[in-house]
Parts: C-alpha cells; structure tokens; sequence
C-alpha cells in the first residue's frame, strides 16, 4: 500500500489555522484596538475602558466625559483614521458608552 501525501506550503497551513473563527475574530479585535491607540490621543487611550465592534459599529467605553465630548467631536475623523489603518471601510458608527 502506497503513501499518498500531498504537500502543503507552511504559508496555506497557518492561513488554514488563522482562519478558524475564534482567532480571526481574536485577531481582529486586536487590530481595532492598535487602530484605536493609533488613531486617538494617548490620553484618550489610557481612559479607554472597553473596545469591541459589532457588525460595522464601533463600541466605546470611556471613562471621563470631558474626553467622551471630545471623541463625540472628531467622530467621523477617528473613523476615518481606523479604517485607514485597518486597509478597508470596516466602521461605519462609533457608539460611546
């Protein structure tokens, strides 16, 4: 009886592993947030309490409301700044809690 391997480059092995739905959606949320510290103030960054997106909607929660005001001002910016760091329109809405 005859072995009968087919190879498989390491590039489509770990694609295959990556794309498993718990780490794509474990990778991606790591990618908002460095998007999120890229594209707001460090100090904005240091009271950001919780990150996570839902559909095309960007939720924030921050715990000071003087810096809560100021995200509500330069909404559609850091919009813009996310998405351009992440390579393709994926927010649409930011939602500030």
């Amino acid at each position: 009886m005859k072995r009968n391997y087919k190879s498989k480059s390491i590039k489509s092995i770990l694609e295959n592993f990556v794309e498993q739905e718990n780490l794509v959606d474990g990778i991606f949320n790591i990618k908002i947030k460095e998007a999120w510290e890229k594209a707001v103030e460090k100090k904005i960054f240091d009271y950001t309490k919780e990150i996570y997106v839902k559909g095309d909607v960007l939720f924030i929660k921050v715990s000071n409301p003087i810096l809560k005001q100021e995200i509500l001002y330069s909404r559609q910016k850091v919009i813009d700044l996310i998405n351009e760091d992440l390579g393709k329109e994926v927010i649409k809405k930011i939602v500030l809690k």
